[in-house]
């Protein structure tokens, strides 16, 4: 119960934010978001920074009565990204990057998380494998974590609209949570199904980028139960829908904003409610 306590006012992270690692309505879940891209160089680099109303997380808010803050809805968070993606073949990547984060309300909350993804293409499927290194540090407290990840992703075409549905599955390495020093248990895993679109508006400079997701849970995050004690339970664990307006300014500057929804369908860390609505804006720049 002890540490049931200390890990409700710490956590609830960790994510792959990996593949891109994160491009997701686009904070956290950008990592967990496949895409099939032809590459016209033997490299790429990104670095994006952004601001997210709320901090979710696997349909976790994460920020939400946690290390000292007590609003009502949750801390919002500022983050940057970078990153830089060698072309091995026309067909493989080999992405490697580093995402920080800190909170706007709740400036007491800091993580910075390293990844890295290899990516296969075979035409319009996407097959790729990453690990990714969290590491968080509210105040008083310090945890990391060990995840790896898998997913699979197919993009349809219409006209030049595409849709791309994906299979993406998180598994943690450690350490335990019940250490305190791990943000989920061991061997505990996330499986997200998710269907991303394009629908082009004007030109290729400005589109609709809608999607929606169903996380399942596999004793990664943990239910508040009526006794007050944590369930790291196995089932479904939350539902989200979004839409995103990605604004190309040139071949180097993008723009990005997004609305998103989020129900969970347990009170998850006991510090998320069912409903949960959202957005954020970023900038990229890509070289």
């Amino acid at each position: 119960m002890k540490i049931a306590t200390k890990i409700v006012s710490l956590v609830s992270l960790a994510a792959v934010l990996a593949g891109s690692p994160l491009l997701a309505g686009e904070t956290k879940s950008f990592k967990e978001k496949v895409v099939v891209e032809e590459p016209t160089k033997w490299y790429g680099a990104a670095l994006s920074t952004g601001w997210d109303s709320l901090y979710m997380f696997r349909g976790v808010n994460v920020l939400r009565n946690a290390y000292g803050n007590n609003s009502k809805y949750g801390s919002g968070i500022y983050w940057t990204d970078l990153s830089f993606t060698w072309n091995i073949s026309p067909n493989d990547a080999l992405t490697v990057g580093s995402w920080a984060a800190f909170g706007t309300s709740n400036t007491s909350y800091k993580e910075v998380d390293i990844y890295t993804n290899y990516t296969h293409t075979i035409g319009d499927l996407a097959l790729s494998a990453g690990y990714i290194f969290y590491y968080v540090f509210p105040t008083g407290s310090n945890l990391y974590s060990h995840e790896l990840n898998a997913k699979v992703g197919y993009t349809f075409h219409a006209g030049s609209a595409t849709i791309t549905p994906s299979i993406g599955y998180f598994f943690n390495l450690g350490p335990d949570v019940a250490s305190g020093e791990g943000i989920a248990k061991t061997a505990s895993s996330y499986l997200l199904l998710r269907v991303d679109s394009s629908i082009p508006i004007y030109k290729d400079i400005v589109s609709l980028t809608p999607w929606i997701a169903y996380g399942t849970n596999f004793q990664y995050n943990p239910k508040l139960t009526q006794d007050g004690t944590l369930d790291f339970f196995s089932g479904a664990n939350n539902i989200e829908v979004g839409i995103g307006v990605p604004v190309k300014i040139n071949d180097v500057i993008t723009l990005y904003g997004y609305g998103a929804y989020s129900y969970a369908f347990s009170n998850l860390w006991g510090t998320t409610q069912p409903s949960s609505l959202y957005g954020g804006a970023k900038v990229t720049f890509a070289f």
